[in-house]
């Protein structure tokens, strides 16, 4: 972090004994932390460290911690207020839809891995309660001449209210791909 020019540290490291005190200037500036910080609890840490699974527990923290960070990316109500008055919850749902594509391409694991990973975190087991709630979208209606193209499904945390924040992704991803619904399987023709 020193390096990185994120903090600030007067005494020399290599001299510091165990029992001595540090002080750390943090800078600011520096840190971007509404698109790069997220908010992890004792019991998310848990549940990922314990997993009793052939998928590498650094694999899965990652896939956790980048979805996550996108789901908390929300502004407070007063800064939306403050924004502008048109803006709500509902316009900025805590939810997280990416395709596996973008994923794998970004977090540098293949799409079975990030499959595996996701199966994971939305999949209650005896062990441990699911830590995101799976939405499967649907598909994007396509013009007549093309096939629908499958929507990214979407993600939210397994907490209190849920659903809402499915309503609001839902609708501000219709407002995104410029559809009025998304079509499920059962309704594409084979």
């Amino acid at each position: 972090m020193v390096n990185n020019k994120m903090i600030e540290i007067q005494q020399d490291l290599d001299t510091v004994g165990y029992d001595t005190g540090i002080e750390i200037k943090i800078i600011a500036e520096n840190f971007d932390h509404p698109n790069k910080f997220t908010k992890i609890t004792s019991s998310q840490i848990d549940t990922i460290m314990m997993a009793d699974s052939s998928i590498n527990k650094e694999n899965l923290l990652l896939a956790f911690l980048y979805i996550n960070s996108y789901i908390g990316c929300r502004k407070k109500q007063n800064d939306l207020k403050n924004i502008n008055n048109k803006e709500s919850f509902n316009d900025n749902p805590l939810a997280f839809w990416r395709t596996i594509q973008s994923m794998s391409s970004e977090l540098g694991m293949s799409k079975k891995t990030i499959d595996e990973c996701l199966d994971y975190l939305t999949n209650d087991s005896d062990d441990h309660t699911a830590l995101l709630i799976k939405y499967d979208t649907g598909y994007i209606p396509q013009s007549q001449n093309k096939p629908p193209k499958q929507a990214p499904n979407i993600y939210v945390l397994n907490q209190k209210g849920y659903q809402n924040e499915i309503k609001w992704a839902v609708k501000k991803m219709l407002q995104i791909y410029g559809v009025d619904s998304f079509i499920q399987e059962k309704e594409i023709e084979m």
